[in-house]
């Protein structure tokens, strides 16, 4: 287990709602604490963004139970039909995002019925301290998310990229030697793909995120672009990965000069990858790749080329079918090599061109 900023930051809302109810002397505390674990968002944009939500959200649980409760007084079936009354209205409004929030404060608001001890004038004061407490919890994980540890996207889409992109590395390698076993590199790929997905997700919510103390810069634009484009190499480098693991009986039947055609660039482009990571963490100067890319160029002839000479050779049918299924590699690892130049490119450019923006910084972990 991982303990995170999220983590300390669900602790410290927490903290912080009891305490302001407390100085408030309002109760149960435990509504505001509930609010506030529910209300912590990943990134600072999504917690404004989800505050407004929240409070259109609670609005219309909150009116929803205080209604029912008057209509019909409050029992078991009238909270649980309260409940899919609130769910409904908030699928129509596109709000299903906040309905936990909005089922807590029904329960919140119903769980104080409307009895013979309970004017009417009294049953709506607790009503409106409960919706009180709920968006006092929301509001103190707004606070918490904007001003305790905010992420540091960059370091975290960078070190995850590094870390991916050397395990679809080991794969990729373990498939061009012929050195796997089909099922268990079958299941990393799986497991890689679920992490890469969340690597974009990761990007997602760094693509949202503003500077709310400063002013928007060109820098902050570049930096999205230049991260924008180290995940999408890492996506397109387990294409690859994914294509030679798809098609890896096909293989067998490639000429042994082809197979080393394939070892050769796929080792060039991931060298040129790793060169391009190295450049975003400031390790090497910008023109230090061109090695790669001229490299690249070591044979004559393209890879398409060549594979079209040894197709054109062939006469047996099944192996010219098997040929034409490594067209689908032949064409990620293309796809691969114009992403790796088009984010060498950009990191050049950033780094070269732009030096009077703000520094990027990125700080790499270490089992240290």
């Amino acid at each position: 287990m991982k303990f995170g900023a999220r983590i300390l930051k669900t602790g410290i809302a927490v903290v912080l709602a009891l305490l302001v109810v407390q100085l408030l002397g309002l109760t149960p505390g435990l509504i505001a604490g509930i609010a506030a674990v529910n209300a912590l968002q990943p990134n600072v944009h999504r917690s404004f963004s989800q505050t407004w939500n929240q409070f259109r959200g609670n609005i219309i649980g909150a009116v929803a139970a205080i209604v029912m409760v008057l209509l019909f007084e409050s029992n078991l079936i009238v909270v649980g039909l309260t409940i899919i009354l609130v769910l409904s209205i908030l699928m129509f409004f596109n709000l299903q995002s906040v309905s936990g929030l909005a089922v807590v404060t029904v329960i919140a608001i119903m769980d104080e019925p409307l009895g013979a001890e309970m004017t009417t004038g009294d049953f709506l004061q607790t009503a409106a301290v409960r919706f009180s407490l709920v968006m006092i919890g929301v509001l103190c994980a707004l606070v918490i998310n904007l001003l305790i540890i905010p992420p540091k996207y960059e370091d975290r889409l960078y070190n995850h990229s590094v870390v991916i992109t050397n395990d679809i590395f080991k794969l990729i390698r373990l498939e061009l030697n012929g050195a796997s076993d089909a099922i268990t590199i079958r299941k990393d790929v799986k497991a890689l793909d679920q992490r890469v997905n969340k690597l974009e997700t990761l990007y997602d919510w760094y693509k949202e995120e503003r500077p709310y103390f400063r002013k928007s810069t060109v820098g902050d634009l570049r930096s999205k672009i230049l991260f924008k484009h180290v995940v999408i190499l890492t996506r397109d480098a387990f294409i690859v990965l994914e294509s030679l693991n798809q098609l890896e009986n096909d293989y067998k039947y490639l000429r042994e000069d082809f197979i080393n055609r394939l070892r050769y660039e796929m080792d060039q482009l991931m060298a040129y990858h790793e060169q391009v990571l190295l450049k975003i963490s400031e390790k090497i100067p910008p023109e230090t790749s061109e090695y790669y890319q001229d490299n690249l160029y070591h044979y004559e002839n393209t890879l398409i080329e060549h594979f079209l000479e040894d197709y054109h050779e062939l006469i047996n049918e099944d192996v010219r079918l098997k040929y034409e299924n490594i067209l689908n590699s032949i064409t990620a690892i293309n796809e691969y090599h114009h992403s790796i130049r088009q984010a060498d490119r950009i990191t050049n450019s950033y780094f070269k061109y732009h030096e009077a923006d703000e520094e990027l910084s990125i700080t790499e972990e270490t089992l240290d």
